[in-house]
């Protein structure tokens, strides 16, 4: 998997200095996964809206982040189909267990407290089965829409319209 983004070149610590109280209350650290069978972006919720500070695209390689290596599982064979008779592309198993495995080592690193997951219906049920439990309890919301292609304006009025931050 590939990593660009402010958390591939320094660190998923990035924004530990940031204040985490305001008038004694906690703020808490969102993370919205965009994701489809290729590719993803994770944004934060930031005081001006949304900040795009990940992408990650399916590339069959493992990738070290912060030292920790993340390896692909296993893919489904070439010319397979899905239950609903959907293509399914050599890889996008890997990928999608390759994100569970990149959102568990940020997760373990403690530096998201709620996760927002938005892909597709058919995806978004391949990435909550290969969640592993720790990062499935710091899901808050779920919304099944393919939104990777739209840009952050578009996928910030879809979540300012269906789930309240």
């Amino acid at each position: 998997m590939k990593i660009t983004g402010p958390l591939a070149e320094k660190g998923l610590h990035v924004f530990d200095h940031e204040p985490r109280m305001h008038e004694g209350h906690l703020i808490p650290r969102i993370w919205f996964l965009v994701a489809d069978r290729e590719k993803a972006h994770v944004y934060r919720k930031a005081p001006h809206g949304l900040e795009l500070i990940a992408d990650l695209k399916a590339n069959g390689h493992a990738k070290s982040v912060d030292g920790h290596v993340l390896k692909a599982h296993g893919s489904a064979g070439k010319g397979a189909h899905d239950v609903h008779g959907e293509k399914i592309h050599h890889g996008d198993a890997a990928f999608i267990h390759t994100l569970a495995d990149w959102l568990e080592v940020a997760e373990r690193e403690r530096v998201y407290d709620r996760l927002v997951l938005v892909a597709a219906p058919h995806t978004l049920g391949e990435i909550r089965a290969a969640l592993p439990r720790a990062v499935h309890d710091r899901v808050t919301a779920e919304l099944p829409k393919q939104l990777t292609g739209a840009p952050v304006k578009e996928v910030f009025d879809h979540l300012n319209k269906e789930i309240w931050f």
